[in-house]
């Protein structure tokens, strides 16, 4: 018997799932995983939004200081200028430097998560097509093998128990075994017809692992 493989989201998703998720109006939305639902799909779309704002505030504030700090310097006195030099770094160049710091590790650590996301996103999409495309494999091998022993059993039994009933069609307690054996028949293929689990005509697991791939490559 197959080992059941239990799914465990990774800590990342927990911590997503637990921060409070806000539609375009700014009103509390269920955290449920929903992607199908539109106001969920505006919700994550607004913490992605928050996320670059922040980043974006920190790179535009970097940007207006440098500005200033440099046309602040353009206005002293070469002599002055040189003097600077032989002293320690200003108290300017070190809030610059913290900021580019800061602004850099920022961007990395977007930069990272994403990879990371990217990685995680894609590895699952691939393993869903799999395991989409072996239950479709497994579906489609108990249709067959439900197919082929009913034909088969029509086939070689019914044909059987046919030249049976007439070669004993004179005596009735034979015949009435014979007519038995074919009840007995059909409702063993009926019983196997309806073996087969998959009974959705709507939905197509060829199908859907088509479209977890084009997912994946997008």
């Amino acid at each position: 018997m197959a080992a059941v493989v239990n799914y465990s989201p990774p800590w990342w998703v927990n911590l997503l799932h637990r921060l409070p998720h806000f539609n375009l109006e700014f009103q509390m939305v269920s955290s449920d995983f929903r992607p199908e639902d539109s106001e969920y799909q505006k919700s994550v779309l607004l913490i992605g939004a928050v996320a670059l704002l922040c980043l974006g505030l920190d790179l535009i504030f970097l940007l207006i200081y440098s500005f200033w700090l440099c046309c602040r310097r353009c206005k002293k006195q070469d002599s002055s200028h040189s003097h600077s030099h032989s002293q320690q770094p200003s108290a300017d160049c070190c809030c610059t430097a913290w900021c580019v710091i800061i602004a850099t590790l920022v961007c990395s650590a977007g930069i990272a998560v994403g990879f990371y996301g990217n990685g995680e996103s894609s590895d699952g999409a691939s393993r869903l097509a799999y395991s989409l495309r072996h239950a479709n494999r497994t579906v489609s091998g108990v249709e067959k093998l439900v197919s082929d022993n009913a034909l088969a059993l029509n086939q070689t039994v019914e044909e059987n128990l046919a030249q049976l009933e007439t070669t004993f069609q004179d005596q009735t307690d034979y015949v009435a075994i014979v007519q038995k054996l074919q009840g007995q028949l059909d409702e063993l293929v009926r019983l196997m017809g309806d073996v087969p689990f998959w009974s959705n005509t709507d939905i197509s697991l060829e199908d859907l692992a088509q479209k977890t791939e084009a997912f994946d490559f997008y």
